[in-house]
């Protein structure tokens, strides 16, 4: 029986407590991390100016749908959103190469933003550019 105790006596013995150490791993991971400066990776390019990627844009294929809180205007006329769908089906079917441009403050509500959207790409507009704040 005096071997069995001494067996017991072992196991707690080898036991040790590394939870002060698992602490200074962690304030150690947390300084090097805070401390680390990121920087981006990046190269300066020069790219070649080519005549073929000068595209000209006809005045006549876009248009300025511009949203608020409060109301949305098509190219300077107002008109609700009900009105949307089959105006811009009216304008895209006259003309296919329709480009629009969606500029919107940051008041507006995201479900506003997509319920245009949806309206826009109900219509069969695919070319849409998007800006956040109205241009002065």
């Amino acid at each position: 029986m005096c071997s069995l105790d001494f067996l017991h006596r072992d196991e707690e013995e080898l036991c040790s407590n590394i939870t002060s150490l698992i602490d200074v791993i962690f304030i150690l991971l947390i300084f090097f991390m805070v401390s680390t400066q990121f920087k981006k990776a990046s190269l300066p390019l020069d790219l070649p100016r080519t005549e073929a990627s000068e595209q000209s844009v006809d005045e006549d294929s876009v248009k300025v749908l511009a949203v608020n809180s409060f109301s949305m205007e098509l190219d300077g006329k107002t008109v609700s959103l009900e009105d949307l769908q089959p105006l811009l089906q009216k304008l895209y079917a006259d003309n296919p190469n329709l480009t629009l441009s969606l500029e919107c403050e940051r008041t507006v509500d995201f479900e506003h933003i997509v319920q245009i959207l949806t309206k826009i790409q109900n219509a069969g507009i695919s070319k849409i550019g998007i800006v956040h704040e109205m241009l002065e």
